[in-house]
């Protein structure tokens, strides 16, 4: 979910995970190494280690599925169980070379594995897929830390807080959009993790939740000026601190994510700087919604998060009705609107602490995603 930036609600199992539906490691595999191919700039595409993931790749990919249902199958990717080594070289497996690619490729993964479960949920209710999206991220989380303490040295990363989702969600695909290639029927699905670089997706639009960059700083747009210091925090810390202000105060508060869906598509290859353009537009549209006292927090291109005052659970709905309208309305490009996918955070109704309504925010993106509206 947030790895690396905000603790997470606990992710109990989920019984009915569609296990048997993703019992093939090989497909999933080569959809993960399909998914790293497409993030990887073109020069370094060639130098994926595609052998050693071959070796390895299949039974880490069954190893997380196997652990969406079952405490004792994760309790075997932890530092004690029997596949502790096998979470270790997630990052090597995929070519990562240091903490933060580990990271990322554990992100790959993750997205990979959340397009395919979408793919063949039989459950589609917002509230199975918000548990099945924070198991993943909680069990991806597991994998990452051991990935992290795997790693080469090099830049330094954070590893993620233990309990997530996720959620994502590989972001989720967590849900809805064109259909992709399938190798042996499961889908790959890219999603562009907010690096320096943005990756390219391999299924547009992007579907899968999308792990952020802590050390990433924000872009804030506030509707009052913001002190200095406060540009250049991690995206997740500027979100935490204005929504505590408020949380403080006693009153209603909520926050909502607004995700483009084609986000990762209309950036993949946009030499003139179209794609940027438009999302520019909708973000500016995203903005225009702020009234005194709210702020907004740019995560990444296509994805801002709004902190609203005096805001209830009807008055955030209404809030995300009106951002879905407004990022519909920032244009059309090859011809199709743009479109969003919103998550809601509702203080006091989703809880009191600022942390966990971000989360529950993130993964009601994942939930309007797999729904296939743009508020779940």
């Amino acid at each position: 979910m947030l790895a690396g930036s905000l603790p997470a609600r606990p992710a109990r199992p989920v019984a009915d995970a569609p296990l048997a539906a993703l019992a093939d490691g090989e497909a999933l595999a080569k959809a993960w190494l399909m998914t790293l191919i497409a993030q990887a700039p073109l020069a370094e595409a060639a130098a994926l280690p595609a052998a050693g993931l071959a070796e390895d790749g299949p039974a880490l990919c069954e190893a997380v599925v196997a652990a969406l249902a079952s405490e004792a199958e994760l309790d075997r990717l932890r530092p004690d169980g029997d596949r502790a080594a096998l979470a270790a070289r997630a990052g090597t497996l995929a070519g990562a070379g240091d903490p933060a690619g580990a990271m990322r490729a554990v992100g790959a993964l993750r997205a990979t594995l959340w397009s395919a479960l979408t793919d063949v949920l039989t459950r589609p209710e917002p509230e199975h897929v918000s548990a099945l999206a924070a198991r993943l991220g909680h069990v991806c989380d597991v994998v990452a830390a051991a990935a992290v303490a795997g790693a080469p040295a090099g830049a330094p990363a954070e590893a993620p807080a233990p309990p997530s989702e996720g959620p994502q969600p590989g972001p989720a695909t967590p849900p809805g959009g064109e259909a992709g290639p399938r190798l042996a029927a499961v889908p790959a699905a890219a999603t562009r993790e907010p690096s320096v670089e943005p990756a390219v997706p391999v299924r547009p639009p992007a579907l899968a939740p999308r792990e952020p960059a802590p050390q990433v700083p924000a872009d804030v747009f506030p509707s009052a000026t913001a002190a200095p210091e406060e540009r250049s925090e991690p995206w997740a810390t500027a979100v935490i601190r204005r929504l505590g202000r408020l949380v403080a105060d006693g009153g209603p508060c909520a926050v909502l994510v607004v995700d483009v869906d084609v986000a990762d598509r209309l950036l993949s290859g946009d030499v003139r700087g179209d794609g940027a353009a438009v999302l520019e537009r909708a973000e500016r549209a995203v903005r225009d919604e702020l009234r005194p006292g709210d702020a907004a927090v740019r995560e990444r291109e296509g994805r801002v998060w709004i902190i609203a005052a005096s805001t209830g659970l009807e008055g955030a709905r209404a809030l995300g009705r009106r951002l879905a309208a407004a990022v519909g309305g920032a244009g059309a490009p090859h011809g199709v609107p743009l479109a969003a996918s919103i998550g809601i955070g509702v203080c006091p109704d989703d809880g009191t602490d600022p942390a966990g309504l971000v989360a529950h925010a993130d993964e009601g993106v994942f939930a309007a995603r797999a729904a296939g509206v743009p508020l779940a």
